[in-house]
């Protein structure tokens, strides 16, 4: 069964999805601007779907990989933010507010994703996995 802090990651994370869909939503007319209606519509899905795949595999199939994905995914995100904001360019008003909130609700389920009892979850998944491997190589 999941831990908590893994169940409440997923909950959290599908909220920051939902809050990029949102802004995604308000800024679509600047990005259909910049780069036309099928690259903004291509890299909002790309995101979207990428992270929600992530996010998946992460919180119930226990994915090591993907937790690395999932924190490589969201450390460049902030990585972009705090580029926006030393270089000045961030949104101001709703949008540079929802684009700070999408950020924290992204951090805040990595770091429940790396609690005591998530990697414990992480780590006996790994080796349930393991030993049916073993088990369909003895068999054959």
């Amino acid at each position: 069964m999941r831990p908590k802090s893994v169940a409440l990651a997923e909950y959290l994370y599908l909220a920051a999805i939902l809050l990029l869909i949102v802004i995604s939503a308000l800024t679509w007319d600047a990005a259909v601007a910049q780069g036309g209606a099928i690259l903004a519509g291509g890299v909002s899905a790309f995101g979207i779907g990428l992270s929600l795949l992530l996010l998946i595999l992460t919180t119930r199939k226990a994915s090591r990989i993907a937790l690395w994905l999932l924190v490589a995914l969201t450390t460049l995100g902030a990585v972009g933010v705090m580029m926006q904001v030393a270089s000045g360019v961030l949104a101001t008003g709703v949008i540079g507010m929802l684009t700070i909130v999408q950020l924290v609700l992204t951090i805040i389920p990595i770091v429940l994703l790396f609690r005591p009892r998530a990697r414990e979850w992480f780590h006996a998944a790994a080796y349930d996995h393991d030993d049916d491997d073993a088990e369909q190589e003895y068999e054959a």
